[in-house]
C-alpha cells in the first residue's frame, strides 16, 4: 500500500508485496534439520539482513524494498519475537570477545548485571538473550544457553492482532486509493492482463507453494508428501526467471555497480588503514 501511493504505480506495488513474503522462506523447512536451524539462530538472520537487501536490490528494487518493510516491522519485536539480526552474517564472525552484561529473569522481569568494568582487550558482548526469556518464543527461536546480544528488539509482541491489522489496514487503503484515483485503477487492471504480470504471478505462486511445502513438513509429513511442493515450488522459480528474461534484458540497475565495486574497496582499504594506525605500538583501539 505504501509503495503503490507513494510511485502511483500498482507494477511496482505488486513486486514489493511479493518482496514482503521472501524474507520468511528461511524458515526451518527450507535448511535441512530443526535442531541445527535452531543452535544457529538462522530464522530473522538469513533472509533479514541488510547484505541481502543488497543483492535483492540489483534483481528488482522493489522487491528488495518489500523485504526491507517485512524485516523492518519485526525488528519492532521483544526478545521472545527475536528482532532481526541486520549485521548477519558479519554479526558472527567476531570470535575472540568476552560478556559485559548476565541477565536473569525475575518476576518476569530481565535483570542486567555487569560482570567486567575494566576496558576490554577486545570486542565487548552485550548479554541479553536467555533461555528464561524466549521460553514463550516458536521454537526455532528458542534459545537453549544465553549467547551475544547481536539482534535489534523493540517494544511489541507479535501478535496475530497487529499483522491481522497491518494486512487489512493496508487493503482497505489501497481500495479506497484505488476508488480515489482512477489512473491508478486502470493501470493495475492493465498490467494483470498484460504478459508482464507472469513473471510476478509464477514468483508469487512459488513463495506461496514454498510455505505450503513446509507447514506440511513442520506437521511431520514425510518427504514424500512435502517433496511435492517443493518440486512445483522450484519449477515456478525457474519459470518466473525465464519469464523474467526478456524484462532483464533491459532493465537498468538503479546503481552504478563500478562505483559500487569501487566505494566496497575503498572503504575496505581504509577500514584497514584505520586500523593499523589505531593499533600501532600495540596500543589498544576500542570499537
Amino acid at each position: 500500500m505504501i509503495t503503490g501511493v507513494l510511485t502511483g504505480n500498482p507494477y511496482f506495488a505488486i513486486l514489493a508485496s511479493v518482496g514482503a513474503l521472501i524474507p520468511d522462506l528461511e524458515r526451518e523447512y527450507l535448511l535441512g534439520g530443526r535442531k541445527t536451524f535452531t543452535e544457529e539462530e538462522w530464522h530473522r538472520s538469513l533472509l533479514h539482513n541488510l547484505l541481502f537487501f543488497a543483492a535483492l536490490f540489483f534483481i528488482n528494487q522493489w522487491l528488495a524494498l518489500g523485504a526491507f518493510l517485512h524485516s523492518f516491522l519485526d525488528a519492532l519485536t521483544t526478545e521472545k519475537d527475536r528482532g532481526v539480526e541486520w549485521l548477519f552474517p558479519f554479526s558472527r564472525l567476531v570470535k575472540r570477545g568476552r560478556y559485559a552484561l548476565a541477565a536473569t529473569q525475575k518476576d518476569e522481569e530481565c535483570q542486567l548485571e555487569l560482570l567486567d568494568q575494566k576496558v576490554p582487550d577486545r570486542v565487548y558482548f552485550l548479554n541479553e538473550d536467555t533461555a528464561e526469556l524466549t521460553e514463550l518464543s516458536d521454537p526455532d527461536l528458542r534459545e537453549s544457553k544465553p549467547v551475544p546480544w547481536r539482534r535489534t528488539y523493540g517494544p511489541a509482541l507479535n501478535g496475530q492482532i497487529v499483522d491481522n491489522w497491518f494486512f487489512v489496514g493496508s487493503l482497505s487503503l489501497l481500495i479506497l486509493y484505488s476508488f480515489l484515483n482512477r489512473s491508478f485503477t486502470i493501470q493495475a487492471k492493465d498490467f494483470l492482463s498484460s504478459g508482464a504480470f507472469y513473471p510476478v504471478l509464477s514468483l508469487f505462486a512459488a513463495i506461496v507453494v514454498t510455505y505450503a511445502g513446509g507447514w506440511l513438513r513442520l506437521k511431520g509429513k514425510s518427504w514424500r508428501v512435502f517433496g511435492v511442493p517443493f518440486a512445483i515450488a522450484a519449477s515456478l522459480f525457474v519459470s518466473s526467471a525465464v519469464l523474467s528474461i526478456e524484462n532483464l534484458s533491459g532493465y537498468r540497475l538503479p546503481v552504478n555497480v563500478v562505483f559500487v565495486g569501487i566505494a566496497a574497496l575503498i572503504l575496505l582499504v581504509e577500514a584497514l588503514l584505520v586500523w593499523r594506525f589505531l593499533t600501532r605500538g600495540g596500543k589498544q583501539a576500542v570499537v
